[in-house]
C-alpha cells in the first residue's frame, strides 16, 4: 500500500499542478508602451519584456498600463525565469493599488502560486484562502479551494486537507476541480491505510464524473487496490 498511496499521491499531486499552468496574459489598454511590451513577451525575450515591464510600472504617476505591466512583470519572473520569490513584489503592488481591477484575481491567484510552487504551504494557503473569499465569485472558488487542499495536504495536515477536498465537491461539484478533489479523498485513505473506504471514494468519482480520462484514473487505483487485497490479508507474502 505504501508503493501505491506515495506514487498515486505523486500523481494526482503533478495532476492538480496542471491548474497552476500559465493563464495568457489579458489584454488591457492599448497604449504604444504595453503594445510593446506584448510584442516583446510574445516573441519570448524575457529579458526584453521585463526591463520594459518596470520602465512602464515605475512612470510616476501610475498611467494607464501600470496595473498590466505590474502583473505581466510578475508574469515574467514567476513563469520566465522561475523567480517565484522575486515575483511576489510586483504582484502585491497591483494588488495594493488595484484591488478590484481587471488583473487583481490573475495577480492574486498567482501570488498564491507562487508561495506554493517555493514549497511555503503555510502562506500559501492564506493566499488560496483570500482568493477564494474575494475572487470565489469570478470562477476562482473551486481552483482556490483545490489548491488550499493541496497545501494543507502537503504540510503533513491530512484530516484538514479531506474536509477541504470534500467541501470542494459537496459545494462545487460542476467545478473542472471537483473531480481531482474528490480523486484526492480517496488518494488521502490509501494513506490512512483504509483500502475500503478508498474503494468507496473512487466509485463515487466513477458515478459522478464526466471525464474519461478520471474514469480511467479511477478504474486503474481502484484496480490497484484489488490486486493488492491478498497481499494485505497475507495471502501469497512470502515466508
Amino acid at each position: 500500500m505504501g508503493r501505491l498511496g506515495v506514487l498515486t499521491l505523486v500523481l494526482i499531486l503533478m495532476w492538480g499542478l496542471s491548474g497552476c499552468s500559465k493563464s495568457k496574459p489579458s489584454t488591457g489598454s492599448d497604449e504604444t508602451p504595453i503594445k510593446e511590451l506584448r510584442g516583446i513577451l510574445a516573441k519570448g525575450d524575457y529579458d526584453g519584456a521585463l526591463k520594459k515591464a518596470k520602465e512602464i510600472s515605475s512612470q510616476v504617476p501610475p498611467g494607464a498600463s501600470t496595473e498590466e505591466s505590474l502583473y505581466l512583470q510578475g508574469y515574467v519572473l514567476a513563469f520566465g525565469k522561475s523567480e517565484f520569490q522575486k515575483a511576489r513584489l510586483p504582484l502585491k503592488q497591483l494588488l495594493d493599488i488595484y484591488p478590484t481591477g481587471s488583473f487583481a484575481p490573475e495577480a492574486q491567484k498567482l501570488l498564491a502560486d507562487c508561495q506554493y510552487w517555493q514549497g511555503q504551504y503555510d502562506k500559501g494557503a492564506k493566499e488560496y484562502k483570500k482568493l477564494g473569499a474575494v475572487y470565489g465569485e469570478k470562477g476562482y472558488a473551486g481552483y482556490a479551494q483545490y489548491q488550499l487542499g493541496n497545501c494543507l495536504l502537503l504540510d503533513d495536515k491530512i484530516e484538514d486537507a479531506l474536509t477541504v477536498y470534500r467541501e470542494l465537491v459537496e459545494k462545487h461539484p460542476t467545478d473542472p476541480n471537483s473531480d481531482s478533489a474528490q480523486l484526492m479523498v480517496a488518494n488521502i485513505y490509501l494513506k490512512l491505510q483504509n483500502p475500503k473506504q478508498a474503494k468507496s471514494e473512487l466509485r463515487k468519482l466513477m458515478s459522478l464524473t464526466q471525464s474519461r480520462d478520471i474514469q480511467r484514473a479511477a478504474q486503474k487505483a481502484l484496480r490497484q487496490i484489488e490486486e493488492e487485497e491478498p497481499f494485505r490479508k497475507g495471502v501469497g507474502v512470502p515466508e
